[in-house]
């Protein structure tokens, strides 16, 4: 059996990864809109205005599908390295994301060094996440996707286990399937704002994707991967029209087609639900389908986005936070209006620009960001630079 070469495969995984960039960037945008529109989830379809709600939406896939591309990545890496190599480099890569969690990403929310809450995000998840990943490759690879597939589809059935004693045993639930606010010394807290264990199962299944993804022709990807996303849409509707499983929000029953839509879709984030997951990967996979014949002229720029996605990550959140200090200056307001305790962005009460900017906003930023982009690509091709290995 022939198979394309790496290259082919890895545009369109590198289109994919830039494309939900580009949704992340749009999502940390709204957040600096007037009022800082905090939106939970599940999202509460009676207080949460239509535009807010369908932004929300497209960014789910982000978290989801960034989890998948990890796996796929290490999938590919496995070509290459063995198994023991790969396993260091990808501890490796996951201590450095939750180090910068903690220091890099924290400090581009806060601007500060005394905001009293760490929050454990996507990128804490994602390198918690590789590190388990790491620690099972010794495991065959039908052992992960069994586990990958029993993870993510069925850690529903701890819900009801919740434990608050020992403290320790809190601390490891939080952090696996209950977003919780756990005290820290010295008056700080952190809050476990991503439960890994979805995601644990999430890059589990994504190596395996990545490992088929190297022997496969395109002909094949393109049929088993459009197969592969229908059916985990079809499933996705079975599961929210019938209620039986998958979230533990159920979806609203004998109301308009309109509200119904929307009900189906305000899945759980925090921790991903089974439904969460199939309704975000199921189209990614689609897209993939489609994109495996070559990414289309209109999605090139994508390419070059998930070449570099952390740093876009980190640069993105950076421009957001500067601009939105910026434009509270341009309007009137004074250092002394800002406080860096009190409110996590430490911008004065009331500053953002309509909801309705978020696309221009993120338009611009995306726009503004290519050039460094395009520099970063080149730094990181040249090999020159070893930590960039990991960033």
């Amino acid at each position: 059996m022939s198979t394309a070469t790496t290259s082919q495969r890895i545009e369109s995984i590198d289109a994919l990864r830039g494309l939900i960039i580009v949704l992340m960037v749009a999502d940390h945008a709204r957040d600096y809109a007037v009022g800082f529109p905090a939106v939970t989830d599940p999202m509460t379809l009676d207080s949460t205005a239509p535009l807010i709600f369908w932004l929300r939406c497209l960014a789910h896939f982000c978290a989801p599908v960034f989890t998948l591309l990890a796996g796929v990545s290490a999938g590919f890496q496995s070509v290459r390295m063995e198994r023991d190599a790969l396993a260091k480099h990808l501890a490796v890569r996951g201590l450095v994301l939750i180090a910068l969690e903690f220091t890099i990403v924290h400090l581009s929310w806060t601007f500060s060094l005394v905001w009293p809450r760490f929050y454990m995000q996507v990128i804490w998840a994602l390198g918690l996440s590789m590190l388990f990943l790491a620690a099972t490759l010794r495991l065959p690879v039908i052992a992960r996707v069994i586990l990958g597939v029993a993870v993510a589809a069925g850690h529903h059935l701890v819900e009801p286990f919740s434990p608050q004693e020992p403290l320790w045993l809190r601390w490891v639930w939080a952090i696996l399937h209950d977003r919780q606010v756990l005290a820290l010394p010295f008056g700080y807290e952190v809050r476990t704002s991503y439960p890994v264990l979805p995601m644990l199962g999430l890059i589990l299944l994504g190596d395996a994707l990545g490992r088929w993804f190297m022997r496969a022709t395109p002909e094949l990807r393109t049929r088993v991967l459009a197969r592969a996303g229908a059916m985990l849409i079809l499933v996705f509707i079975a599961l929210r029209w019938t209620n039986v499983y998958g979230d533990p929000t159920p979806a609203e029953q004998d109301v308009a087609w309109g509200r119904r839509v929307m009900s189906m879709l305000n899945v759980t984030k925090y921790p991903m639900s089974l439904s969460f997951q199939l309704m975000t990967v199921g189209p990614a996979l689609l897209l993939l389908a489609w994109w495996q014949r070559g990414v289309p002229k209109l999605f090139a720029p994508f390419v070059l986005f998930g070449k570099v996605p952390m740093f876009l990550y980190i640069a993105h959140l950076y421009l957001l936070h500067i601009g939105a200090v910026l434009g509270a200056l341009l309007m009137g307001y004074a250092w002394a209006d800002f406080d860096f305790r009190a409110r996590i962005t430490g911008l004065p009460a009331g500053v953002g620009f309509p909801v309705e900017w978020t696309i221009p906003v993120t338009v611009a930023v995306v726009l503004a960001l290519y050039p460094a982009a395009r520099w970063y690509a080149a730094q990181r091709a040249s090999g020159r630079y070893r930590w960039m290995r990991y960033v």
